[in-house]
């Protein structure tokens, strides 16, 4: 069985159906979160992608809009306060069935990040959620706030691969990042870039993979800071 590994889509649903016609038939495929927010048809895709079986971690945008369904203080952006009034019980329902990571040989996807002292045998909620939101790591491998002063690190610049080979979305780039050890695949189909996908034939080598992408009709958002 072949895996695809989709980046952040972001409500881009047009140009997620165009990359799904360029993938093998009967492969397993998988989101890496951040499915809502920012782009032009958040809630359909959602539902696209519940309709279609598609395998979806879940990401940081998910994790806040259903952080508000459970009652906690949330501060909703303008874009996501005309999102949530229209999620209904089973889009929640099926954010709350999203994993934090998936694991098989020697493949690990996540959606943001992960540190080196972070296992993913056991790991308490804390780190869980690190894995959401983690870009930089301190000298120390301590995962920084996104608005920090201090010195940091680019996460994947520093895994040493305890977890296997991992590929993540959550950091848009121009193109995959390819390191030794992790590939990151967000790059940017929101803010006008494209959208890809990297296809695994063998889970025993994944790093021996293909990059799929098709080209943003338009930038719908724009990042906080230039792609990198």
């Amino acid at each position: 069985m072949k895996y695809v590994i989709y980046g952040d889509i972001h409500g881009c649903l047009e140009e997620f159906k165009e990359l799904r016609k360029l993938i093998p038939k009967n492969s397993f495929e998988i989101c890496v979160g951040d499915i809502l927010d920012k782009g032009p048809f958040c809630v359909e895709t959602l539902r696209y992608v519940r309709k279609n079986k598609i395998f979806s971690l879940l990401g940081n945008h998910e994790y806040k809009h259903l952080r508000k369904w459970w009652g906690r203080k949330v501060i909703l952006d303008e874009d996501q306060q005309k999102i949530y009034p229209k999620l209904k019980k089973e889009d929640f329902e099926f954010i709350s069935s999203m994993p934090y990571f998936f694991k098989t040989n020697r493949l690990t996807v996540i959606h943001a990040g992960i540190t080196n002292k972070i296992h993913l045998n056991n790991p308490s909620s804390h780190q869980l959620n690190l894995l959401l939101f983690t870009r930089e790591v301190d000298k120390n491998d301590k995962s920084l706030p996104l608005n920090h002063n201090k010195k940091g690190y680019f996460w994947a610049d520093v895994y040493k691969g305890h977890e296997s080979f991992i590929i993540y979305g959550h950091t848009p780039f121009k193109n995959p990042y390819k390191k030794k050890n992790s590939l990151g695949i967000d790059t940017g189909c929101v803010y006008g870039n494209k959208l890809s996908a990297v296809i695994i034939p063998n889970t025993l080598k994944p790093y021996e993979y293909e990059i799929v992408e098709v080209k943003a009709k338009k930038a719908y958002a724009t990042p906080y800071k230039p792609l990198l």
